[in-house]
């Protein structure tokens, strides 16, 4: 009976064993394993050398800064005109943007779009009827305004 009892607990184990291996062959995980996380989507929105009115850019001298903003503009508001030391990256999140411009025929961007700001001098309107909201992303330096203003 023991001799019995011994040839099954052998039995059992070799199973066990077998069955083991082919689940780790199989690429099976223990208990013990958790799934892996699914990884991040990444969509690219914008890689650039130039403004929108295809002017080069460069970074000022100093202390790098990097500022950003969220813009929202309500049905028929302005963002009065201005020029950038740095233009920023735009992201339109919903709306649409009108932006008149020194350098180019006006231009009207809508929600997913993205753009390098130009770099002459202009202004934005919202014509629509719903809210403009809009991330702006400032590559700058400490002491260096984001934007200026015409005197």
């Amino acid at each position: 009976m023991i001799v019995v009892t011994r040839l099954r607990t052998a039995a059992i184990r070799r199973a066990a064993l077998a069955t083991a291996t082919l689940f780790a062959l199989a690429g099976g995980a223990s208990a013990q394993d958790k799934p892996a996380a699914p990884g991040p989507i990444v969509k690219t929105l914008l890689q650039a050398t130039t403004t929108a009115d295809g002017k080069a850019f460069a970074y000022p001298d100093g202390k790098p800064l990097v500022t950003a903003r969220l813009v929202e503009l309500p049905p028929g508001g302005e963002i009065i005109r201005h020029r950038y030391a740095v233009p920023p990256f735009v992201y339109i999140l919903e709306g649409e943007l009108t932006i008149a411009s020194d350098s180019m025929p006006t231009q009207v961007y809508k929600a997913g779009d993205s753009y390098i700001e130009q770099a002459a001098w202009h202004s934005g309107r919202n014509l629509g009827d719903t809210p403009v909201r809009l991330l702006s992303v400032y590559p700058g330096a400490e002491g260096v305004a984001l934007s200026e203003r015409p005197q």
